[in-house]
């Protein structure tokens, strides 16, 4: 088993390195700088602009300087006859722009479809589509002093060019899933399977009004659970200077921490898609955001409650006794008909940047309740508690230093508990005197519950990780971690990396590997298999190797 485990290891450490090894031919060059923003959401939406007119290459960079958290707009890395096209387009459009050269200072890139706003400074106007303020880095780069354009040309052409804006992305995947082993009830080791996903985006009315859409589908080969649809999002919004409204089903994160979410509960978890619980279903609500200057209030009514996805009986990656989707137990009457509700104040000061909120309803993690079915078999009946939880979650910056929390209470599911998990992110620029960024990451897991925690793997647990950015032509990054019970000696170890092949390409890399513990015993006791439900001993056998193709249209 120790053999296996360590193989196993080493394969995922490989597959690290093969990753992130550079073309022999990388193009190197200069980028093209487009604005810089004290708002994530306002320099996404200037950076989805520019992508229309330059095409795919542009994003978003986090910049930490001496007075705070910027949001850079920026090309990808340019060779001279495309900087030559950039440049013409800019100068033909009137956007400003200024070339970037050299390492970036304290710097991570997130892109513009990233979601989430708990790394940003909000002033008052920063949901608005383009601010009345926008903040450019000098040549030179971030640290010298910075000029202000009231009215920059970029945004009144964005204004008289484009008084409609759509736009639509499809992506198709093909992904296959490689296990080690067979599965404990004899899965197969092979697991291929298509993804589609719509982005479709349509503004009008000068940017107040817009519709976004977007669907996602798979079709697996082995596991007719997997082979799912859903709207992730197909939501209208209206925004003024102070507010803004979103009906219909929208996707909304919290939390700041890498390894373990504990504070993001609006969405329910797409589990077959991936087990790290980041993919999530849509969540039908009306939200409202008032905007002021102390900070920003977000109301949720959530109309109505999504049920967690399950891996099938022919499905790896789930608990010994397979889960009946199609019997949950709710303790509502209303069952999933009952309307929750959520409240969050998020505000900045300094360099501190935080959330709190109050959620009360349909929890989004089950509980499990074994039964009988009239053939025999023995399954999981999904037991969904109202509960209220009030959470908080927040990261200050201090040079390169970025520090995390998350820290919860919830009444309603058993006795009152307190989870939290929290850390800190160290990034090392130009590491090793090349011009990739390291980060070091370490995190602390704990659950006041301890071996009674069913809806969390760890409840004592840390949490150490290295993320990879290389700053190539080919956008490569990864991400490599593991979480180590130091009560029970279970833990994951993780791998996911990805690199751009060409304009309209991605290959995304992902591995686990689950130990620590003996394997489930298939003939134990209902009692014993219960108790793994909470344990990785379910997974020991379901180490893999993920590899997939996305061509974006």
């Amino acid at each position: 088993m120790f053999f296996r485990k360590t193989l196993s290891a080493l394969w995922l450490v490989v597959a690290l390195l093969a990753s992130v090894v550079p073309p022999v031919a990388s193009a190197s060059g200069d980028r093209l700088v487009f604005g810089s923003f004290r708002s994530q959401e306002n320099a996404d939406n200037w950076a989805a602009r520019l992508s229309e007119l330059f095409g795919p290459g542009i994003d978003v960079e986090r910049v930490h300087r001496d007075d705070g958290l910027w949001y850079r707009v920026r090309s990808a890395v340019l060779t001279g006859p495309e900087e030559a096209r950039c440049r013409a387009l800019a100068e033909a459009n009137e956007i400003s722009y200024w070339p970037l050269r050299g390492t970036l200072a304290s710097a991570d890139t997130v892109t513009s479809s990233e979601t989430g706003t708990a790394a940003g400074e909000f002033a008052p106007d920063a949901r608005r589509s383009v601010p009345p303020d926008v903040v450019g880095d000098p040549p030179g780069g971030p640290a010298g002093p910075a000029r202000v354009e009231r009215e920059p040309a970029s945004a009144r052409l964005a204004h008289a060019a484009r008084p409609v804006i759509t736009r639509t992305d499809l992506d198709l995947g093909l992904q296959s899933r490689s296990y080690f082993d067979r599965g404990l009830q004899g899965q197969n080791r092979f697991q291929p399977s298509l993804s589609a996903r719509v982005d479709f985006y349509r503004a009008w009315d000068d940017e107040s009004q817009s519709l976004t859409f977007s669907p996602f589908a798979r079709l697996d080969s082995r596991d007719e659970e997997r082979t799912h649809f859903d709207l992730r999002e197909l939501f209208w919004s209206r925004v003024a200077d102070d507010w803004e409204l979103h009906v219909g089903f929208k996707q909304v994160f919290w939390g700041v921490t890498e390894f373990y979410h504990l504070a993001d509960i609006i969405n329910q978890t797409d589990l077959v898609e991936n087990i790290d619980g980041e993919d999530k279903l849509g969540q039908p609500m009306v939200h409202l955001s008032l905007i002021r200057d102390w900070g920003i209030v977000d109301l949720f009514m959530l109309t109505g409650f999504r049920e967690r996805t399950f891996p099938g009986r022919d499905g790896r990656l789930r608990p010994v006794i397979p889960v009946d989707v199609d019997r949950p137990i709710y303790e509502s009457g209303a069952e999933d008909k009952r309307i929750d509700g959520a409240v969050r104040w998020s505000h900045h000061w300094g360099p501190l940047n935080f959330g709190l909120y109050h959620f009360s309803g349909t929890g989004r993690d089950p509980g499990f309740q074994p039964r009988v079915k009239g053939d025999g078999d023995l399954v999981l009946r999904p037991v969904y508690r109202v509960i209220d939880q009030t959470g908080f979650d927040g990261q200050a910056i201090f040079g390169d230093w970025l520090f995390k929390l998350e820290a919860i209470s919830r009444s309603g599911d058993g006795d009152r508990y307190a989870a939290a998990t929290g850390g800190f992110e160290r990034t090392l620029v130009g590491a090793f005197g090349s011009r990739s960024d390291l980060g070091l990451i370490m995190e602390y897991i704990y659950d006041e519950r301890g071996e009674d925690a069913y809806n969390t793997f760890f409840e004592g647990a840390l949490a150490l990780g290295s993320r990879w950015t290389l700053n190539d032509v080919s956008d490569t990054q990864a991400l490599l971690g593991v979480i180590w019970d130091v009560d029970s000696g279970e833990y994951a170890l993780s791998l996911e990396a990805s690199r751009q092949l060409g304009a309209s390409w991605m290959l995304l890399l992902e591995g686990r590997v689950f130990g620590g513990v003996p394997p489930a015993d298939p003939g134990a006791t209902t009692q014993e298999n219960l108790r793994d439900l909470s344990r990785l001993a379910a997974l020991e056998q379901d180490d893999y190797l993920q590899l997939e193709f996305t061509r974006y249209f």
